[in-house]
């Protein structure tokens, strides 16, 4: 996206007569820009597109109420946006309003009177969290011990591992720590849709998502095969089919596809990497892994998060538990 705007910006002079949409374009280019990982900042980006289509941009900043801002939050839930969309475009206003007032420009916080929908009043439901069962998973490991390709090696990962495919496809193997029987996850592949702009990025999701995972025996065996026929023991466990020269992984697309002929093979359902995750997690609490350890295997930023994900396998005990604190 190129800045509407041109030149020198300078806070002090701040001119109470910006509209909205620009004064959160300067402020996200000029403030947030080498603030923010990559993918934080595009994610913004893709946020301050959205709300520059929208009227309430146009608004200048000493018109703004909480009307205007409630008006574009209610058309969002008329559109039909999931519940993370909309709060993503609140955010990205208040995130804005609070760093002028931080700055001692004299707006009012007419954010604080704006009221978010509830999920159950959103079209779009909450995802449901899938998972492949035994059989399943017996099926496809049998199919990718049947196929030469890096889509079948990366699933076997995915399965006894939990990473996030990112997280996988950035790994090299001086992360592999042998001794240990285990990876260090400290890096994510990113990928903008584009191979010009698909790079690893030396920190993964969060600062919660650096970790160790143990290796299973299968997973174990698995790399051990590949390091014996790996052409450079410095590079990416995962490089592409064809040896171009360059210091990469293989990208997610010949993944995916690869992934998908797998799935094809062993008559399973394809419905994304995370489902591989989705596995993970379930397989991990029915071997008797608590709600805490699971946490920390799958790098989530709290214990909330991985109990709001799997409510639906930690909820029974939960309440449990809840009747002994009683």
């Amino acid at each position: 996206m190129a800045p509407a705007w041109k030149g020198a910006y300078n806070m002090k002079e701040f001119n109470l007569d910006i509209p909205l949409g620009e004064g959160c374009e300067i402020w996200l280019y000029t403030k947030k820009k080498n603030a923010l990982k990559s993918m934080s900042f595009t994610r913004l980006e893709t946020s301050l597109k959205m709300l520059l289509r929208h009227p309430v941009s146009q608004v200048r900043l000493k018109d703004l109420n909480s009307d205007c801002i409630q008006r574009y939050i209610n058309s969002l839930v008329q559109d039909g946006y999931a519940l993370t969309t909309i709060k993503k475009q609140f955010n990205l206003i208040t995130s804005y309003l609070r760093y002028l007032m931080g700055e001692g420009i004299p707006i009012v916080p007419s954010f604080l009177n704006v009221y978010l929908p509830k999920q159950d009043t959103v079209q779009k439901p909450k995802k449901e969290v899938f998972s492949y069962n035994l059989v399943e998973q017996k099926r496809l490991i049998t199919a990718c011990e049947n196929e030469d390709t890096q889509g079948a090696r990366l699933l076997i990962l995915l399965i006894e591992t939990g990473m996030r495919v990112g997280e996988a496809l950035a790994l090299r193997w001086s992360d592999v720590e042998w001794d240990r029987r285990a990876v260090y996850i400290h890096s994510t592949l990113i990928n903008y849709s584009a191979p010009k702009r698909m790079f690893v990025q030396n920190s993964p999701k969060s600062q919660s998502s650096i970790r160790h995972i143990p290796l299973s025996s299968r997973a174990f065996r698995l790399l051990e095969r590949l390091f014996d026929v790996a052409t450079d023991p410095e590079g990416f466990v995962f490089p592409p089919n064809v040896d171009d020269g360059l210091d990469r992984p293989i990208g997610y697309e010949a993944c995916r596809y690869e992934v998908t002929a797998v799935c094809k093979l062993a008559n399973v359902k394809y419905m994304g990497f995370h489902v591989f995750r989705h596995t993970f997690a379930t397989n991990c609490y029915n071997r008797g892994c608590d709600v805490k350890k699971l946490s920390k295997l799958m790098g989530h930023s709290s214990v909330t998060v991985t109990y709001n994900t799997y409510i639906h396998l930690f909820g029974d005990d939960l309440d449990t538990l809840r009747d002994i604190v009683n």
